[in-house]
């Protein structure tokens, strides 16, 4: 196992712990991700966003993703809908399904994101905007729905 961008890199057989806190980082210009573990077959990041802030609407076409809340609330908005989240509860965005995530709330949003395989999971520099992201993979899925989602983020 790897762990990425902190305390504890390196590659390892063993198991090893790693405190989440220490990939908490919140940038008032956008939302932050951290990689805090990697594998062949997995990925751990943790996304942060301040009151406001959204992740614009992305598709992993191959890989399925479990965001968990482990503070503040979220929403998570994909074609079927938007669900809202809170503190230690979880929802699963299958590979292929576009999707979005968004901080209505007046408190910082902390999120866990696991995704497996790990091949086309982007890691938002701190600090970046999602945009250039969400455009690249804006141009693998259908045509109109990621409009929508924008549309229904607040983004465009």
């Amino acid at each position: 196992m790897s762990n990425a961008d902190g305390p504890g890199d390196g590659v390892s057989t063993e198991p090893k712990p790693v405190d989440l806190r220490d990939y908490v980082e919140f940038d008032v210009d956008g939302p932050t991700s951290r990689r805090a573990m990697l594998t062949d077959v997995l990925a751990l990041d943790v996304i942060c966003l301040e009151p406001q802030q959204t992740v614009e609407a992305r598709t992993f076409e191959t890989a399925d993703a479990v965001y968990t809340v482990l503070g503040g609330q979220a929403w998570v908005v994909t074609d079927d809908g938007e669900v809202t989240l809170t503190a230690l509860q979880a929802i699963l965005v299958p590979a292929g399904v576009p999707h979005g995530l968004r901080n209505l709330s007046a408190d910082p949003l902390i999120l866990q994101v696991v995704t497996s395989p790990p091949d086309e999971t982007p890691v938002l520099a701190i600090g970046a905007s999602p945009v250039a992201i969400a455009e690249h993979e804006a141009e693998a899925a259908r045509p109109g729905l990621v409009d929508r989602l924008r549309r229904t983020l607040g983004s465009g």
